[in-house]
């Protein structure tokens, strides 16, 4: 059985039955494994923000050792990498970030 070859509602009749004939306990691990899914869906970037998280801390432990001049420095010529690259894909206007 396929669930592409099942229209939705034969699809959630057939989960229905399968779940209603669990013994209890399976039961159980049934409803915790729907939480789960709830959850996920919830906050479905929590892990790849926590990697982002993760990445930036690692990144600035490695920086720790530069000025905040340096920082600056090394800040400004990535956000100068990223713009120019946007303009060579057209997803930005030259000309269209002015500095304060």
């Amino acid at each position: 059985m396929n669930a592409d070859t099942l229209a939705p509602q034969e699809l959630v009749r057939k989960a229905v039955i399968e779940v209603a004939q669990l013994p209890e306990k399976e039961l159980l691990i049934v409803i915790e494994m729907v939480d789960s899914l709830k959850k996920q869906r919830a906050r479905p970037n929590r892990e790849l923000a926590v990697e982002i998280v993760a990445r930036a801390k690692a990144r600035a432990s490695e920086m720790s050792h530069l000025s905040r001049a340096e920082v600056m420095e090394k800040f400004s010529a990535t956000l100068e990498a990223i713009r120019a690259d946007a303009i060579a894909k057209g997803t930005a206007i030259e000309g269209e970030w002015e500095d304060d």
